[in-house]
């Protein structure tokens, strides 16, 4: 089985990619234009009526958001590489818990930092940047190299490749612990493949 993922460099398929890296599992990459209007067409707002990517179509499922696509393919591939607590693990509540934490506070902070407004901590649901990275500093401190110690799972890609990414653009600030999780996360080789992908 192939896996088709609709993918621009400049976008958060990367993550994708990488992923699908990690499992070995093949894959079709079908380039998406920002500017000729192909993700608002009718076919492609089939699959996403958001116009956003990545998409990735695997068989007859549909998997639309980055999050979403990392759940479902590290549980779905396992047999590849295992990269999730099975649903009876007791770490899987934690390993939910930090994939998730991406799309629902890190996105979000990264956005505040990016476009300079202030939110009010109590009321915004991420509270604000200064709390995200500081909760992300705590926890990647104790990051050996990974969140589940020598494990790499999809919640370390999906947390480092934020995180690495937030840092790069001066959305976060570069402490230790989270530059040191960061530079672990771009040594892999799948990271290195999907980037030399990107670049080329």
């Amino acid at each position: 089985m192939t896996v088709h993922l609709y993918y621009n460099p400049q976008s958060r398929a990367v993550m994708t990619l990488w992923l699908l890296e990690e499992l070995g599992v093949s894959y079709d990459l079908k380039p998406v234009d920002y500017e000729d209007g192909s993700m608002r067409s009718e076919s492609f707002l089939a699959l996403n009526p958001m116009g956003k990517i990545p998409v990735i179509v695997d068989g007859d499922t549909v998997v639309t958001e980055t999050v979403a696509i990392a759940l479902y393919l590290a549980d779905k591939y396992k047999d590849n590489a295992n990269l999730a607590p099975e649903i009876d693990d007791p770490r899987r509540g934690e390993y939910l818990r930090w994939i998730v934490f991406q799309a629902a506070s890190i996105e979000p902070a990264m956005l505040q930092a990016g476009m300079k407004f202030e939110t009010n901590q109590r009321s915004a649901g991420w509270g604000n940047v200064q709390l995200v990275a500081r909760v992300l500093e705590n926890r990647l401190s104790l990051a050996s190299p990974y969140l589940f110690g020598d494990w790499f799972t999809a919640a370390d890609l999906i947390v480092g490749g934020a995180v690495n990414w937030a840092m790069q653009f001066g959305m976060f600030p570069k402490t230790p612990a989270m530059s040191a999780y960061a530079q672990r996360m771009t040594e892999r080789p799948a990271f290195q493949r999907a980037f030399a992908t990107q670049n080329s």
